[in-house]
């Protein structure tokens, strides 16, 4: 049982297990899996607001409009005792392997693993998900006891883990209610309007209305880093 497994009886006591494979899609079972000795006593959730920093013009407020989140991160302490305190056998050296194995670069491909964090019990960030799907940000590991041999027998390692979803994750959570919210975009190079609004709305119909928002003048002169509005048309219309 964790630390915090035993401050709090409504944690649960399953291991929290970090799951790798190669590629994005992490389909079938996972290649590598690196599961925790003792449960973190904490875990740290990271993410920052993005807002337009200039107000719209007429606005009196200095509120910007909503542009997004960054990222998710999740920062967690594995502890690891070697001293066999706990009755249960550990070598820290083989398990701070196991970890870098798991999390970092194998030797393989040309990146790091794509992991999903899971603890049962848990919900991460987003409604009915109870695993975090991210990479390794940046990992620190501290060592904090040795014996006469330089083996080392006590270690934390805190691990920064970000976000790493797929694109169709990504885009099946940003189009269901995409047309009953206002949406701002970047234009990118190669954009077009009907195409950026079918993406939205789902359909082509409001390319000129979109273009009469945003005082386009042709819509087919989007200029790359231009910012677009594209407003909720199917709640105003009816």
């Amino acid at each position: 049982m964790g630390i915090l497994d035993a401050l709090n009886p409504f944690m649960p006591a399953d291991k929290l297990k970090i799951e790798s494979w190669e590629k994005i899609d992490r389909a079938g079972d996972s290649e590598k899996t690196f599961s925790t000795f003792i449960n973190p006593d904490e875990i740290t959730l990271n993410y920052s607001v993005l807002s337009e920093q200039n107000s719209a013009s007429g606005a009196t407020g200095n509120a910007g409009a909503f542009l997004g989140t960054t990222p998710f991160e999740v920062t967690l302490k594995f502890f690891l005792d070697g001293t066999n305190a706990t009755g249960v056998p550990l070598d820290v050296k083989d398990k701070i392997i196991e970890f870098y194995q798991t999390t970092g670069y194998d030797g393989k491909g040309h990146r790091t693993r794509f992991l999903r964090i899971k603890w049962p019990g848990l919900i991460w960030y987003r409604a009915n998900q109870f695993a975090f799907d991210c990479i390794l940000k940046s990992a620190n590991i501290q060592y904090k006891l040795f014996n006469n041999g330089g083996k080392p027998l006590r270690a934390i390692i805190t691990a920064t883990f970000i976000e790493k979803r797929t694109k169709e994750q990504i885009e099946a959570e940003e189009d269901k209610k995409s047309a009953d919210l206002t949406h701002i975009r970047i234009v990118k190079e190669g954009d077009t309007l009907p195409a950026m609004v079918h993406k939205i709305y789902g359909n082509f119909k409001y390319y000129l209305q979109v273009a009469k928002v945003n005082n386009l003048k042709n819509f087919r002169d989007l200029i790359p880093g231009q910012k677009l509005i594209f407003p909720p048309f199917e709640k105003n219309l009816k």
